[in-house]
Order: structure tokens, then sequence, then C-alpha cells
């Protein structure tokens, strides 16, 4: 069984994590953002704990529907989508976004700013279509 408090509870952490990311709009380049440690590393943190919560949001999905066990946190959004939650057409972001959480945990030091850099300046909306998509299903189920 879905809860839908716990959810949309989520959904609105997204939300702070992108209004928190405008904090750092004094970031223009990306040798700004290679100069500024404090900003590159607020960028990250905030990304990475979005993602943490669109992952724990699929997680949630995946156990309150009793849908198959994923391998991976990439496989757990291909079951979304296999279950029309999410839209296949934005199924190779979502997993994307799962790919780029391990490697911020995981390799922290070898993270390459250009990536995150554009992340940061042209992928924030990836966020807020997982929120639309999520809602979406939620308002018709």
């Amino acid at each position: 069984m879905l809860n839908k408090p716990l959810i949309e509870k989520k959904l609105r952490k997204i939300e702070d994590y992108l209004h928190e990311l405008r904090l750092a709009q004094h970031v223009n380049t990306l040798e700004e953002f290679k100069k500024d440690i404090v900003a590159k590393r607020f960028i990250e943190r905030n990304i990475e704990l979005a993602i943490e919560q669109v992952i724990d949001i699929c997680k949630h999905f995946v156990a309150g529907l009793d849908l198959k066990e994923p391998e991976t946190y990439s496989e757990c959004f291909d079951i979304l989508s296999e279950n029309k939650i999410i839209s296949s057409e934005y199924l190779g972001t979502f997993k994307n976004m799962a790919r780029f959480r391990n490697i911020l945990i995981h390799t922290y030091d070898s993270v390459d700013d250009s990536i995150t850099y554009g992340i940061y300046k042209q992928r924030l909306g990836d966020f807020k279509v997982f929120v639309r998509e999520i809602r979406d299903y939620l308002v018709k189920n």
C-alpha cells in the first residue's frame, strides 16, 4: 500500500532542494564552479539529496505496490516504467540520476566537475519532471 502523505513529503523535499540550489545562482561559469569550493560542494550535496529522495520514492512504490524487487537503483526506474508509474520517455533520465548519485557517493574524489555543473545548469528540470510524473500517477490512482 502506498503512503501518499510520505510520498508527497518526499516530493516537497525535492522541491526544497531545487529552491536551495537557486542560492548558488552567482555561479555562472564552469571556472567559477571549480574555484568556489563552497558553492561546488553545496551544489553537489543538494543534487545528491534530491536524487536520494527520487530513489526513496522509487523504492517506496516498489515496496508499496509489491512490485518486482530491483537489483540496482537504476533498475528501480525500469520497474516503475514497466508498471506505468513513470513514462518510458523519461526512463533514461531517471536512471542517469541514480548512476550520477552512485558516482557522487562512491567516487567523490573523481567526480567530473563539468558533469556536475552541466546538471546544475541544464538538468534540474528533470527533477520537476519526476515530481510531476509521480503526482500525476497519484492523482489518477
